[in-house]
């Protein structure tokens, strides 16, 4: 009797994860941006950020915007952790494992007949225990690897998991984000404009002492302009941790899908399969060699004709179910190496993915360090 395989039980929440890894992959940030923009710009929301600006304090423009700013930092931070943890995230080994398992896989090798020349030896015994020991022993591999493909399945749902939170978290961070650089964009202006009036009061006043006003407000304006584009050098840093959420998010899901069809689900049905054909074997070993033994026992059969003859036609009802069996078998092997093809080109190019995101990463961010110690 083959094994139960039990459902995981987090395969329940795939069609809602699913749901989630759609939404996370229909995000369009430049609409976002857009939006942000038109809605926000001039509101009471933005005004209150500028006046978080005192011009007689250049802390609180050093510091402006600051919690968007590290927010992204941390949320990239966290993308690059991920993205380098190769070997949690990679299943090479696992299905090198399994493509070694399917090559053992011989289905003539359970269809033959036993020749009559072991049947007359006793070879038939000896060939049925060689058959059976190969695939016991292949069935045993074959619920280990379904154990780890079921760990590794349920690891990629929870990385989803997290990854859509994240998402979410840099989202709230990069809207955040926007609305400071909006506000730092209107205290530049403001600060202009100001600048500007305190020229005319010193025309019309005579008043050269304003001049250092001035220069004051001009250094104050310079210093807001710098700050306002380290806050856009961070978007763009937020940018690409969104794009590469959205990248990680369908790797994962692509994976995940294919584990599950090609794996999940088809592995079991071999096992079974397999478990059902080596019966049906040992059954028709069983009955070739009492038909050998009823040809050298005629006298036998004579007797017992009646009685035989219901035996054999049993037999031969019950012989008559292996084909099906071994079809199935057989298509659940195609099935499942055709599957560790596809899921190794698809993790071959989420691997490639992943190094490049990573090196990106690593470049936008050793830029927007720079420019913060400028």
């Amino acid at each position: 009797m083959a094994p139960e395989y039990p459902i995981s039980a987090s395969a329940a929440a795939e069609p809602a994860a699913s749901e989630a890894a759609e939404a996370i992959e229909r995000y369009d940030i430049a609409a976002a941006r857009q939006q942000l923009t038109e809605t926000c710009a001039g509101t009471d929301e933005i005004y209150r950020l500028v006046s978080s600006v005192r011009l007689d304090d250049p802390e609180s423009i050093l510091t402006f915007g600051a919690r968007a700013a590290e927010g992204i930092s941390r949320a990239s931070d966290t993308i690059l952790h991920t993205v380098s943890m190769d070997s949690a995230n990679d299943s090479g080994e696992l299905l090198t494992s399994l493509a070694g398992i399917m090559q053992k896989f011989d289905l003539n090798e359970i269809r033959g007949s036993v020749s009559p020349f072991s049947r007359l030896f006793g070879g038939a015994g000896r060939q049925l225990d060689r058959i059976l020991d190969k695939y016991h022993t292949m069935g045993d591999e074959v619920d280990r690897i379904y154990g780890q493909l079921s760990r590794y399945s349920d690891e990629l749902r929870r990385s989803g998991r997290a990854l859509e939170d994240l998402f979410s978290a840099n989202v709230e961070y990069y809207n955040e984000l926007v609305k400071y650089i909006l506000a730092g964009e209107q205290a530049v202006r403001e600060i202009e404009a100001y600048t500007e009036q305190r020229r005319r009061d010193m025309e019309a006043t005579g008043d050269r002492s304003i001049q250092f006003e001035i220069q004051r407000l001009m250094q104050v304006q310079t210093l807001m302009e710098q700050r306002t584009q380290d806050l856009r050098t961070a978007e763009i840093v937020a940018m690409q941790t969104i794009a590469m959420i959205q990248t990680m998010e369908a790797n994962n899901l692509n994976l995940t899908r294919k584990i599950h069809s090609a794996f999940i689900v088809t592995l079991p049905v071999f096992k079974q399969a397999l478990a059902q054909a080596i019966f049906l074997k040992r059954q028709r070993i069983q009955a070739e060699a009492v038909s050998a033994l009823d040809k050298n026992t005629s006298e036998m059969l004579r007797r017992n004709a009646k009685n035989m003859a219901r035996v054999s036609a049993e037999t031969a009802r019950t012989v008559s179910g292996e084909t099906s069996h071994t079809d199935a078998l057989q298509d659940a092997w195609k099935t499942i190496v055709k599957g560790i093809d596809e899921t190794k080109a698809i993790q071959s190019e989420a691997q490639e993915k992943r190094r490049q995101d990573r090196q990106r990463l690593e470049s936008i961010r050793r830029d927007f360090e720079s420019r913060r110690r400028a």
